[in-house]
């Protein structure tokens, strides 16, 4: 039979424990409570095509690069959008957007390079495309092959050529995929697109959004 003095010391061990709990509390709920961390937020589609093509999902100007998003037609049939429809601007916008997020899964924002500032959700700042109004802004559409990543100093040699260098340069030759909003933006060109649109106003007798590859436009009136 357990002694007084034994029985007094188990009950004065319970109720430590009993205050120690009381205080501390179960571990289990606090970390359930915590929850898991919120997902980082995707690109922002509508930004995105915004930036690319004035937010027309349907857009086909002939150069190459079709849809809200700009995609060339490699890209979409790489990346499942034939299943879909055949060019992207016959597709729907969600299905416009099924694509370019296996895009991003691939190979991140590089696909969009002049538009990736505004991707992502709550990102500062507006799209220039947008602002100018100049339509079609295929320069910055998925336009690697999916089996080559993008080479910088190959694209920085390749596009934005002047026919003279430094800031003296006069006139400007349209490179695949080049828009006047694009350019005016690359070239600081005097006055914006509005300007680089009058100053070329008769060689683009079809409207702003009808420039070629090869063409020469002046930089200034």
């Amino acid at each position: 039979m357990p002694s007084p003095l034994a029985k007094r010391s188990v009950e004065t061990l319970l109720s430590v424990l009993l205050v120690l709990l009381s205080v501390v509390g179960p571990a289990g709920p606090s970390a359930a409570a915590a929850g898991p961390a919120a997902a980082s937020p995707g690109p922002d589609w509508e930004r995105i095509a915004a930036c690319e093509s004035n937010g027309r999902w349907h857009i086909n100007t002939g150069n190459g690069y079709h849809g809200g998003l700009q995609i060339d037609l490699a890209t979409w049939r790489a990346y499942g959008g034939h299943r879909y429809a055949p060019r992207a601007d016959l597709a729907t916008r969600a299905e416009q957007i099924a694509v370019g997020k296996r895009i991003v899964r691939d190979r991140g924002l590089s696909a969009w390079p002049n538009c990736a500032r505004t991707a992502t959700s709550g990102s500062a700042g507006s799209s220039a495309a947008s602002a100018s109004g100049s339509g079609d802004s295929s320069a910055t559409a998925a336009r690697q092959s999916p089996s080559a990543a993008p080479d910088p100093q190959q694209a920085s040699a390749t596009r934005g050529r002047t026919s003279t260098a430094g800031a003296a340069a006069r006139s400007y030759v349209v490179q695949p995929g080049d828009c006047l909003s694009v350019i005016a933006d690359r070239t600081h060109a005097p006055g914006g697109t509005k300007a680089l649109y009058e100053a070329n106003k008769d060689a683009l007798d079809q409207g702003p959004d009808h420039i070629y590859p090869g063409q020469r436009l002046r930089l200034r009136a």
